[in-house]
């Protein structure tokens, strides 16, 4: 089972904030919380949920924001309920200086006693280049897989070569739409593969966990989080 990180609301706001602080990143940014919701209790999630919501729409910054519920989780799933958030920001500072003023809202804490963590970061393009993820992700039963990873000690330099050569396969698969890695300020890679369905993407993980190509991928990785979650 993938390692879950609970975070309260101070401490994961106030590493927000301290990325946005320390990092060169420019151009619109991603927040990715990855969430798991504390004994199940979704109709509890939903409720503290909304305020948050409504502020955040609110906010100097966010462009675009998406909830999905996850329905597959690498390597084995866990028994709660687990949901990807994203927000696209304008920029890393606006990230920032809204962290900075969320830190101490009763809101906020009370949302984030409500979630254990598997994965909170923000994240920008690898190659630099814009990405508007609703130019791909649009539409009801689509599925989008959000992965946190980084390369093993020793394997940083096999990454890129061993990612092509598996991403080359991925995108060979029925259903697939794209994929697009990133990267937070602090070195970890994170990656979005769009799919067409959810019966696509179980075909795809089916034929692709037999090829030595992802075998020779993920066994140079460590993943901390990872997440197939679909467009409701």
């Amino acid at each position: 089972m993938l390692k879950t990180l609970t975070v309260n609301a101070a401490l994961a706001l106030s590493a927000g904030f301290a990325t946005a602080q320390e990092t060169s990143m420019t151009g619109p940014i991603y927040e990715i919380a990855i969430q798991e919701v504390k004994n199940g209790d979704v109709a509890d999630w939903t409720a503290a949920r909304a305020p948050l919501l409504e502020g955040l729409a609110q906010t100097p910054g966010v462009e675009e924001d998406w909830t999905l519920k996850a329905f597959f989780t690498f390597p084995e799933p866990g028994p709660l309920t687990v949901y990807v958030g994203l927000t696209r920001w304008s920029s890393i500072e606006d990230f920032g200086a809204a962290s900075k003023a969320m830190m101490g809202m009763p809101v906020v804490q009370s949302f984030f006693e409500k979630v254990n963590m598997q994965a909170f970061v923000q994240v920008s393009p690898a190659d630099g280049a814009p990405f508007i993820l609703e130019d791909y992700i649009n539409k009801p039963g689509q599925v989008l897989e959000v992965a946190v990873r980084t390369p093993k000690a020793g394997e940083e330099g096999n990454f890129d070569a061993a990612r092509a050569g598996f991403f080359g396969k991925v995108a060979e698969q029925p259903g697939y739409i794209f994929d697009r890695e990133f990267v937070t300020a602090d070195g970890a890679r994170v990656v979005m593969i769009g799919w067409e369905n959810q019966s696509d993407f179980m075909t795809a993980l089916g034929a692709l966990s037999q090829m030595p190509e992802m075998g020779a991928f993920f066994g140079i990785i460590d993943a901390s989080a990872y997440q197939a979650a679909i467009v409701e």
